[in-house]
């Protein structure tokens, strides 16, 4: 979903919590309550919920303090804060004289101030750095509840001493998950962690080692903040480790130098026969969602850990045969590494961890069988003979399967006519000629992302180094050749490390980028182990900062050892390690490979979609509910609302397929590109829009597209055009909306601005008798209010068309 102003600065400030008591990892609900749950009582009084609730609220912080207070208690007790929702104001005191809290341009809902709730109870919560008023009032007669927020600001520090509050030894869990509380500064428990946070440095080391490493801010290292290690807030706060070994921890003053050492022990469980045995039961079945969550068996008895994972075997059985689950082609299943993709209607799968690892599996709509084997000499590739566990899934039929159907396929140039109707052809570049065109690319040349030599591999752990060798990239019978040839040489940043080969990349970085549109790749790629063509994008002016910050679309990647399918994908979130990414798979149709013929590779972006086709076929797609950038967390576009420039290399090795490296036989390896053709939308349709009604599909007048309906009023309300809806508000200073699908966990996201103090927010592929319930909080200009909860059953609930 989109992220919330709220959302996005709970998480800028990395707040997480720890379950020290089971040394588990958790994290907290980000999610900012609604303003508003049912209307219609008035309030005839209000009282203090507890004594820790008001009227006297006293916090301390450097610079700034959170408050929060339980809701009061409503018409003694007769009235729920749901039942008077509509009746309550907040105001501040201003200057001596009480302001409603939305007309004072320093407080903003969602940023500074808002709603929160949490099991069953609800109230507000402020981020303040001064004493303030606050008032809660009634707008209907007047009555009036009053709280002073007192902030006291904390003087920064230096360490003198630390005394461990848990600990020193701690014992990490299976995953593990490991943590403690911060120690007692200077002898005084009153000193805070933010008192001294500007003087504390963390160090790590395995036990057997003598070297201490920082890693603030050290990738490098391997500890990476919010994935291995970071900061819970619970009990006063402190740190938290997800470790593979045992290690030491150093808390150290930068000036004081004074210390204290944890050690986390890490007990790798004693393998003998590597045989697996059910962790709980065999058979698992699917739940409203479809969705099954498969503990992994046990090895030898214990819970699998970190370092055996990669060494599992998924099977799963179709047709009598047991196929690799990974190998989507086959298995009909794609890996997702960020969850599920509720924009896909693909079989989907990945890993979770809960005190043990797992997999999950949604949606299951059929029964089917899996099965997961361990090798019985505990190393990846082994035998595993018979050491499978079977596994039994009992799917649910009736569980939803998000509706590609309204993708319609797009139509396709020719290789000698690069024209398609209803687009007008901005860009192209068609390889005539004996070499490349050095006016449209640019080579990209070395081995290394820059001086430092961590960077080897361009990032990637990859085994080429790339040239301007006519060896490697030269045009030859209208098509631009890019080829990997066993080539090793090495480089000023490590002389000792050698790159193994060589191959081509180039880029039209300063020559041409686009900003929205369609981009044609025909090409031909290689097979083999190892082998890695892309064709894709990256922004021309890292506007959101590094990579992924600023974004990244690939409009295909292949896997030469899996020569039946290719992939899309974009990157996005923070700078690298706090990057994600969102992908898809294209399974080509049988006797059909990347390697069999030329393919057409497309990316249709628009301003809050991307889709991705081969030859012309959808496959998927990705919206700006999904994607964000951490630099521009009020910006719902961003990263993808700057102007991207081309890339197309061959790459050997590297992460994307686990580090596999090319067998004998599969280098020199070739990628040949036909062309690659540009194009903006001319008004008259083509650029992924349904042909049969280019740009207007809600046009009730086209027999072929589906009409648009109308449920609500001038104000607000949504449209409905076949399976997807369009919630608008019109004249607001802004709307959020509020909403849940299939009585599914509540989403809270900020509505787009469309100009005119007009606002919408889309909810697509929607199902058969699937349940939307919805309200929305906008300002009209006098104040923010609430509307009471609507409930939309899709395919049930009639409207006006539009």
């Amino acid at each position: 979903m989109k992220r919330s102003h709220f959302t996005e600065r709970r998480l800028a400030q990395k707040v997480f919590s720890l379950l020290l008591a089971v040394i588990m990892v958790a994290g907290v609900s980000l999610m900012p309550s609604p303003k508003a749950q049912a209307a219609g009582t008035t309030i005839t009084s209000m009282s203090y919920f507890s004594a820790g609730d008001g009227p006297v609220i006293t916090k301390s912080g450097v610079g700034q303090a959170s408050y929060g207070f339980v809701m009061p208690i409503f018409n003694g007790g007769s009235a729920t804060w749901s039942d008077v929702v509509q009746d309550l104001g907040v105001k501040v005191k201003v200057n001596g004289n009480w302001v409603d809290i939305d007309s004072i341009s320093s407080f903003i809902y969602n940023q500074n101030w808002g709603h929160w709730s949490d099991g069953g109870f609800n109230g507000y919560w402020f981020t303040l750095s001064a004493t303030t008023e606050i008032q809660l009032y009634s707008k209907a007669n007047g009555v009036t509840l009053n709280y002073t927020l007192v902030f006291e600001n904390i003087n920064k520090t230096t360490i003198t001493a630390m005394t461990p509050t848990q600990g020193p030894i701690i014992t990490a869990g299976t995953t593990g998950g490991a943590g403690f509380t911060y120690p007692v500064f200077n002898n005084d428990p009153a000193v805070p962690y933010a008192a001294v946070a500007e003087d504390l440095k963390v160090y790590v080391k395995p036990v057997n080692s003598s070297t201490w490493i920082d890693i603030d801010n050290n990738a490098a290292s391997g500890w990476i903040y919010d994935q291995n290690f970071g900061q819970f807030t619970d009990g006063g706060g402190g740190y938290w480790f997800n470790v593979t070994e045992s290690i030491n921890v150093k808390l150290e003053s930068k000036t004081s130098l004074a210390n204290v050492v944890y050690t986390i022990i890490f007990n790798e469980p004693v393998r003998n026969s590597y045989v697996l045995t059910p962790y709980e039961g065999t058979t698992f079945t699917a739940n409203e969602s479809g969705a099954i969550g498969l503990p992994l068996p046990k090895i030898d008895g214990s819970a699998a850990i970190a370092t055996e994972l990669g060494n599992f075997v998924y099977q799963i059985n179709r047709n009598g045969q047991w196929v690799d689950l990974a190998d989507s082609g086959q298995s009909g299943f794609v890996y997702s590494a960020n969850g599920y993709n509720n924009l896909s209607s693909a079989n989907q799968w990945g890993y979770w961890a809960d005190y043990i690892y797992g997999l999950w599996f949604q949606p299951i709509q059929e029964d089917m069988q899996i099965r997961i084997g361990y090798p019985l000499n505990g190393q990846k590739g082994g035998n595993v003979e018979n050491n499978y566990i079977t596994y039994t899934f009992i799917g649910n039929p009736n569980a939803p399967r998000p509706d590609e159907s309204d993708q319609a396929d797009i139509p396709l140039s020719t290789p000698s006519n690069p024209a398609i109707e209803g687009l007008s052809l901005i860009w192209q570049d068609e390889f005539i000629g004996s070499q490349l065109d050095t006016s449209k690319w640019n080579y990209e040349q070395g081995y290394y992302l820059n001086d430092d030599p961590g960077t080897w591999g361009w990032g990637n752990a990859e085994l080429q180094h790339y040239t301007n060798s006519p060896q490697n990239i030269f045009v030859q019978d209208g098509k631009l050749h890019i080829r990997a040839l066993n080539d090793p040489k090495s480089f000023p940043q490590d002389p000792n490390r050698y790159a193994q080969y060589s191959s081509g990349k180039v880029n039209t970085k300063d020559h041409f980028s686009l900003k929205y549109g369609r981009v044609d790749f025909r090409a031909k790629l290689p097979t083999g182990n190892g082998i890695w063509p892309a064709l894709w994008m990256l922004p021309q002016d890292q506007t959101y900062g590094t990579w992924a910050a600023s974004g990244e679309i690939d409009v295909m990647e292949a896997r030469g050892r899996l020569p039946g399918k290719s992939s899309g994908a974009i990157h996005f979130g923070g700078q690298w390690p706090a990057n994600t990414h969102l992908s898809g798979e294209y399974n080509f149709p049988s006797g059909q490979t990347i390697a069999n013929d030329f393919h057409v590779y497309s990316v249709v972006w628009e301003e809050d979609n991307i889709k991705w086709y081969v030859d012309g076929k959808f496959f998927f797609r990705a919206t700006r509910d999904q994607w964000y950038s951490a630099a521009a967390p009020n910006n719902p576009n961003a990263p993808f609302d700057q102007a991207f420039y081309l890339i197309m290399n061959l790459a050997v090795g590297g992460n994307f397929d686990g580090g596999n490296a090319p067998n004998p036989g599969d280098i020199p390896a070739t990628m040949q590109v036909d062309y690659v053709r540009v194009y903006k939308d001319n008004g008259t349709g083509g650029g992924g829009e349904n042909p049969g009604n280019p740009g207007n599909p809600g046009n009730p007048g086209d027999p072929g597209t589906p009409s648009t309906i109308v449920i609500g009023d001038q104000v607000k309300g949504l449209k409905k055009t076949g399976d997807n809806l369009l919630f608008y508000v019109n004249g607001a200073t802004f709307a959020d909306l509020h909403y849940k699908i299939n009585n599914g966990g509540q989403l809270n996201v900020a509505m787009t601005p469309t100009g005119n103090g007009n606002y919408t927010y889309a909810v697509n592929n929607l199902s058969q008798g699937d349940h939307v319930e919805y309200f929305f909080t906008y300002n009209p200009g006098q104040g923010a209010l609430d509307t009471p909860w609507q409930t939309y059953v899709h395919g049930v609930t009639q409207g006006t068309p539009e």
